[in-house]
């Protein structure tokens, strides 16, 4: 396959995501992707077993952070952002965005303030976010920006000032949801964006579980992060229709008599909104970021204890 999944959830995004590093690097792997990034909320616990996982499995580990944002400290509206280490310079800025929302930025969640990113942008690629990021919001409403104050040209401000921060490291996410309107909307603009500023689209699928059936057991982790639901209350309380698994495929998957079984992430790219062009632009990309992306986790050195004198001399 030659799509690479950029937004992708192991269980160490608690509560919301299903699959150990190794299980989704291993699913990664069936599928034909030659590389997987995670980018859990707000942690980057999932970073060692990944590395562990995909070096192991011969593809290319891509170490990220979904981080929640705020437009001031305090705010109980968070928006998303998706942030991917470049290189060895980016993932020591990861790190210390990452301590900072906890250190400086905690309320409720761990936060990433617009000053902090501005301190710490260098040497990493940042996709605008899922249909719940800022500059979504500022384009149609949502969770940060009332539905009567968003607009188009305010949604072009914000994004020329990602693009003046961030220059080609700036790429607008056009998640591939046909079944949400909302995504349709928000990937129709973002073209439309891309050809009037020059910011590259990529795809992404922010998956959370490692197969098709799977839903269930993340309205389960749901209801039990909650505490409010039921399994049965939470599976008819969301969008669990909505594949949040791994694209199957590139392309469509046929049964004998030619009927389609499984529709790939290029058909999908077409019905979430995004045009031919788009579409095409959208997918190359996610493997030109996975080229972009080369980090090695930093290795600690060995302790070693001196001991007591009396040891030392058992040791002689």
């Amino acid at each position: 396959m030659k799509y690479v999944s950029l937004h992708h959830h192991s269980t160490f995004s608690y509560m919301d995501a299903y699959g150990t590093p190794a299980q989704h690097v291993a699913r990664a792997v069936e599928l034909g992707m030659t590389a997987l990034a995670l980018t859990e909320h707000g942690n980057v616990s999932s970073h060692v077993g990944l590395e562990k996982a995909a070096l192991k499995a011969g593809i290319k580990p891509i170490f990220g952070l979904e981080a929640y944002t705020a437009l001031e400290p305090k705010s109980d509206r968070k928006c998303h952002l998706t942030l991917l280490a470049m290189n060895q310079d980016g993932y020591a800025n990861l790190m210390r965005l990452c301590t900072r929302s906890w250190a400086e930025g905690f309320h409720k969640w761990p936060t990433v303030l617009g000053p902090m990113l501005r301190d710490h942008h260098e040497g990493l690629i940042v996709l605008s976010g899922c249909s719940d990021s800022l500059l979504a919001c500022t384009l149609l409403g949502g969770k940060m920006i009332p539905v009567e104050q968003a607009s188009v040209f305010k949604a072009l401000e914000l994004a020329e000032r990602f693009q003046a921060l961030l220059g080609d490291r700036f790429y607008l996410e056009c998640q591939i949801f046909p079944e949400l309107q909302r995504s349709i909307e928000i990937n129709t603009i973002y073209e439309s964006m891309h050809r009037q500023l020059g910011i590259p689209l990529v795809a992404t699928s922010d998956v959370h579980t490692l197969l098709p059936g799977q839903s269930e057991m993340r309205a389960l982790l749901h209801a039990a992060g909650r505490g409010t639901n039921s399994i049965a209350q939470q599976l008819s309380s969301w969008e669990y229709d909505v594949p949040d698994y791994p694209p199957l495929s590139d392309t469509n998957v046929l049964d004998d008599d030619g009927a389609v079984v499984t529709e790939g992430i290029w058909e999908r790219a077409l019905r979430a909104g995004l045009s031919e062009d788009g579409a095409r632009q959208a997918l190359r990309n996610t493997g030109v970021i996975a080229g972009r992306c080369n980090v090695t986790l930093p290795k600690a050195a060995r302790f070693r204890f001196a001991g007591t004198e009396s040891d030392r001399r058992w040791n002689e």
